[in-house]
């Protein structure tokens, strides 16, 4: 037992340390392998006991999971305690994380974009503007157009996520279950 538990916490590191490509903070990215490995809802109590962490960081790392859509709330009869559970499914775990994260930048973009159009757009309404400076304007105008054209490709791509259109392209790769063994 106790090699086990000792392959299954290299187990959990490795996974942790590969989620530094998507960028998630440590207590969280050590929070989400854990709880992909342990397949059964826990309790905050239950993430403190197993990262040695305090309640506070498991709440914060919590949260921010369940608002990406990576972990949800569940209930048992006769625990008292919210349990959550983890989406053990890779492909879905990938499209909840990009989507969510993609979507905060592109909005935040977007309004930002819509800002300096409208800015540079009332300073080439000016007559006071030299050419230089009007053709440096209507270049960069015509920039911030193109860039909001990807945010709104770039938006459509989130939506094949969501709807999970994007397997019509790049299929799953089938034959095996959760477990890893193969379903055929």
């Amino acid at each position: 037992m106790e090699k086990f538990e000792e392959a299954r916490n290299r187990i959990i590191e490795q996974n942790t340390d590969s989620q530094t490509l998507i960028g998630m903070q440590q207590t969280v990215r050590r929070l989400l392998s854990v709880m992909y490995y342990y397949e059964k809802p826990m309790t905050l109590n239950d993430m403190m006991e197993l990262l040695d962490m305090s309640k506070a960081s498991m709440s914060i790392a919590v949260r921010e999971l369940e608002e990406m859509g990576l972990v949800k709330k569940v209930s048992q009869k006769a625990q008292r305690r919210d349990l959550y559970q983890v989406e053990d499914d890779n492909y879905e775990s990938f499209l909840k994380y990009y989507g969510y994260h993609w979507r905060k930048i592109i909005d935040r973009k977007t309004v930002s974009f819509h800002e300096s159009i409208l800015e540079l757009t009332e300073l080439l309404d000016q007559e006071s503007l030299d050419d230089e400076t009007t053709s440096k304007a209507e270049k960069d105008l015509a920039k911030l157009h193109a860039g909001l054209g990807y945010f709104e490709w770039l938006n459509r791509l989130i939506e094949t996520f969501e709807t999970e259109e994007i397997f019509d392209f790049i299929p799953k790769k089938d034959g095996f279950t959760q477990t890893g063994k193969d379903a055929k």
